[in-house]
């Protein structure tokens, strides 16, 4: 008797390790980004690039739609997805998303809130990755506060997408002359109004270097380029981003994504990052 009970006493660590350990998120790779993960959604994919996919969604945004749209809740944590440097922050959100807009759609309800802090970046390729409907971010703390509270109207006071007109960049970005590490907090999500199913959502997308095109790759985005020009508002403003070579990131086969952050470097970290893994490493209680 007492010797099954010894079996039992040195055993069982053997199970309660083994119990514990499947708990744990295990590690994998993606070949392409993709179309569910963490509770997100890939939606419409940015119009204006030369690269994109209906893989996951068949929705087609506006003309000039610069991201792809990742629906997911308000308030969800994004991550940064590879080392990469901060080149600015922007916000252009707005109490509600205008008053010609509300009145129309009188009948769903009033469309009350507009995410829209932009972060652009840049990575160790030299090509841009742009995050845009963010309801806040960490870089930029007063957005959002005195001075730089929210205007009623979206499109309205622009001067308070400055940062400099809302406190500056946090002293750890500044400390870090702008780079973040894959896996850093970037922000949070944001939403587009309160009625619709899409509206909860960041925009999210490439903007390669054209050095890092292949041939066939740079006929296509002068192409697209001739096409973005066809529409009014690149021919009237001839906006920067009129002429850039967008790739929406579920286009992409040249990237390895990972379900939370390893130190291979070539690695790319999907954006929203599983609750669970969270709770492992203490972001929530």
């Amino acid at each position: 008797m007492r010797k099954i009970l010894w079996i039992i006493i040195l055993i069982f660590p053997f199970f309660t390790a083994n119990s514990f350990a499947e708990t744990k998120i295990k590690y994998k790779t993606y070949k392409k980004l993709p179309c569910n993960f963490n509770g997100a959604k890939i939606d419409s994919p940015g119009a204006i690039a030369f690269k994109n996919s209906s893989r996951c969604s068949k929705a087609k945004g506006y003309p000039l739609k610069r991201g792809t749209s990742i629906l997911v809740k308000r308030g969800t944590p994004v991550f940064a997805v590879t080392d990469m440097k901060l080149l600015y922050a922007k916000d252009r959100s707005a109490k509600q998303r205008s008053r010609i807009y509300n009145k129309t759609q009188k009948k769903q309800g009033i469309d009350y809130i507009f995410d829209d802090v932009e972060l652009m970046f840049v990575d160790k390729n030299q090509n841009q990755i742009l995050f845009y409907h963010l309801m806040d971010t960490p870089f930029v703390p007063g957005f959002g506060k005195g001075n730089c509270e929210r205007p009623l109207e979206f499109g309205t006071e622009k001067y308070k997408r400055n940062p400099n007109y809302c406190g500056g960049y946090s002293d750890k970005i500044i400390k870090k002359k702008m780079w973040v590490k894959k896996g850093d907090l970037i922000g949070h999500s944001g939403t587009t109004g309160s009625n619709s199913k899409g509206d909860p959502h960041i925009s999210f997308s490439f903007i390669i270097n054209n050095e890092n095109l292949s041939e066939k790759e740079k006929k296509l985005c002068d192409l697209q380029i001739k096409k973005n020009f066809k529409q009014k508002e690149c021919k009237k403003w001839s906006p920067l981003h009129c002429y850039q070579c967008y790739y929406t990131p579920e286009a992409r086969k040249d990237i390895i994504w990972e379900n939370f952050p390893s130190d291979n470097s070539d690695y790319y970290l999907l954006p929203i990052v599983n609750k669970k893994y969270l709770k492992e490493i203490g972001y929530y209680n």
